[in-house]
């Protein structure tokens, strides 16, 4: 079935936008503190809970875990490609509910938040440590509602996506009211 843009998806996609729009700016802000406070002279980590969370300031050159590190273009340009592919399957997709609408939106705002750093600073600022796990990176805001979109959209995808698609594909499904 051939899909189109309508009017309710644009007015879908706006209140995506304005949900991004709210996450973008949190995230900048969130990061321009901690840059700033960190940037006034030697501060120590601080502790939000003891040995559990703390703010600290993490230049990252690269994408998760360090990947592609010091390729800063390359990542901003797949951002913009992602981006806008992703907001075209969203004006062509079909139905949706509020797991995808959450994980758009979420998706949205933290890949524009981390793609703004990229392209004014070369590098994303992350300021958020998980003391308890040693290994993990340190991350931001962004980072956390590209996480939460992704999970999100993934419930979507195992939970409601095939099985909308598969009621509208079953032999005896009386959507159609008769002429």
């Amino acid at each position: 079935m051939k899909q189109t843009i309508t009017k309710q998806k644009i007015v879908s996609l706006i209140f995506k936008l304005l949900i991004a729009g709210v996450i973008i700016l949190v995230d900048l802000l969130t990061k321009s503190f901690f840059q700033n406070y960190f940037a006034e002279g030697e501060h120590e980590p601080i502790s939000v809970i003891k040995n559990v969370i703390s703010f600290v300031y993490v230049k990252n050159t690269g994408a998760a875990f360090g990947m592609f590190e010091n390729n800063a273009i390359l990542l901003a340009t797949f951002s913009v490609v992602f981006l806008l592919a992703f907001i075209l399957f969203d004006l062509f997709s079909g139905k949706k509910n509020v797991w995808y609408f959450l994980g758009v939106s979420f998706i949205i705002g933290g890949a524009i938040g981390n793609m703004v750093d990229r392209i004014a600073f070369g590098f994303v600022r992350d300021f958020i440590y998980l003391n308890f796990i040693g290994w993990f990176p340190v991350f931001n805001v962004a980072d956390m509602f590209l996480t939460v979109g992704v999970i999100c959209f993934m419930v979507y995808i195992v939970f409601f996506m095939f099985k909308e698609d598969k009621q509208k594909d079953a032999p005896f499904n009386n959507t159609k009211k008769p002429s």
